[in-house]
């Protein structure tokens, strides 16, 4: 069955402002920590093969108790391309979704590419469970298509700055210089192979070593049907 991709980004952009999450991570009082799942329905419009399957997804993730209203985004015009990149990571680790939202679309405007790299570079540094290299992905797919839009890049700029980073892992591991032949068993996993293997990365050999150990300490898995779908979708990447 062929994808109407125009058409599913049509019905994602008419429900955008129900999209967003306020908060992905909050402790409370007495520590207790809570995470919220990314929105799935921005990748399911590029790695579901169902129509109605996708339309599903994007009721269940919209919540108009949460609605924002998304303004445009200004753009940066007085920074190199570097210094672009290096602040757009900084912001987003430190979880400043205002400032990192306009660094990112002036990078994407410049350079798709360059801004691609940088937000897969971003996924691989973070706890591989959160599914930021699946957002990514489909951020990759989306604006190798279209372009940026405003909308679209504050919700996965919104995922990666208020989830915040998770980064004890990447501190701490030993570099696996060689990618041993065990195989993702998990879309996260998946996911984090597809952008670990897209580029040429400093830390790539740290980065091998948090999907190797990833790996390993899977036993048994029971996937839903979502993962399974979304696992098809990445695969034929």
């Amino acid at each position: 069955m062929k994808i109407n991709i125009e058409e599913r980004i049509k019905y994602f952009l008419e429900n955008a402002e129900y999209l967003d999450k306020r908060a992905y991570f909050t402790v409370d009082g007495e520590g207790k920590i809570k995470r919220k799942k990314m929105n799935y329905s921005f990748p399911a419009i590029f790695f579901c093969e169902d129509d109605i399957f996708f339309k599903n997804i994007l009721e269940i993730e919209k919540d108009k108790r949460e609605r924002t209203k998304i303004k445009k985004i200004d753009r940066l015009s007085n920074l190199e391309m570097d210094r672009l990149s290096e602040n757009l990571i900084k912001l987003v680790i430190k979880g400043e979704l205002d400032f990192a939202k306009r660094y990112a679309k002036e990078l994407a405007m410049r350079d798709k590419e360059y801004f691609i790299k940088t937000l897969f570079n971003l996924s691989l540094m973070d706890n591989l469970s959160f599914d930021k290299p699946l957002m990514a992905l489909a951020m990759r797919e989306y604006i190798s298509r279209f372009g940026w839009n405003d909308e679209v890049g504050y919700l996965v700029m919104s995922y990666f700055t208020k989830q915040r980073y998770d980064i004890n892992q990447l501190e701490f591991i030993k570099p696996e210089e060689e990618m041993c032949r065990i195989e993702p068993r998990t879309v996260s996993q998946l996911a984090y192979k597809k952008v670990l293997d897209s580029y040429e990365y400093t830390n790539k050999s740290k980065y091998r070593a948090i999907l190797i150990k990833d790996i390993e300490k899977t036993d048994f898995i029971e996937e839903s049907e979502l993962e399974k779908i979304l696992k098809r979708g990445i695969e034929v990447l």
